[in-house]
């Protein structure tokens, strides 16, 4: 399978790319770099040189699959420009769009969203527009026909590990066996894999939890 992966050389990005050539997939990252994009991916590396904003839908019809793993924490109102440029791009196309979301627009068991805790905390402000912005890109999905989209949400605690156990769910925060809230880039990059090889989620967000 083709698949093409925007930030490829982020903490996500670099996780889906080498779960994905482990699979034994055609794997080509987008890039803003590609010396960085070498030196993170290997000498090796399928690249594609462009900034995210300048991606065409063109570019993007060669693919079967495109994960969007752009991630810009300190200015995240980007995050959601990038996602809104691809949708605008691949409408009525045929590439399967696949978006990584972060854990504020899960759903807590009280139906309310994991940013509506998250806005509460005492140092919210330096950090709380992630999150936030994280429920309007789930929205705008959520309102999308005409693009093929499937995303994922990770959980409160997101960091770099290998690839263990995962537990999949669907719309709410998810707990560990330690009951804490927590997934590895590995395990959601394997979880990610796993619904491109056999889809189960179309026009939909779920979400991954270390087992």
């Amino acid at each position: 399978m083709k698949i093409g992966i925007i930030g490829a050389t982020g903490m996500t990005g670099k996780a889906l790319y080498n779960e994905a050539i482990s699979r034994g997939h055609d794997v080509t990252g987008f890039v803003r770099n590609e010396t960085r994009g070498k030196d993170v991916l290997g000498s090796d590396a399928q690249l594609i040189v462009e900034d995210a904003f300048a991606i065409t839908g063109t570019q993007l019809d060669q693919f079967d699959v495109v994960i969007d793993a752009f991630a810009n924490h300190t200015e995240p109102e980007q995050n959601l420009d990038v996602l809104t440029h691809l949708i605008h791009q691949t409408r009525h196309h045929d590439v399967r769009m696949f978006f990584i979301l972060g854990a504020g627009p899960l759903l807590q068991e009280d139906g309310s969203y994991v940013y509506d805790f998250l806005k509460t905390l005492p140092d919210a402000a330096a950090w709380v527009d992630e999150p936030r912005y994280g429920v309007t890109e789930l929205q705008v999905l959520l309102s999308t026909r005409d693009v093929n989209w499937t995303a994922i949400s990770a959980q409160n605690e997101y960091t770099e590990g290998p690839k263990t156990e995962y537990v999949l769910g669907k719309d709410h925060l998810m707990h560990a066996s330690d009951g804490k809230s927590h997934v590895t880039s590995g395990n959601l990059a394997g979880a990610v894999m796993d619904e491109i090889e056999q889809p189960q989620f179309k026009m939909a967000r779920f979400t991954v939890s270390d087992k």
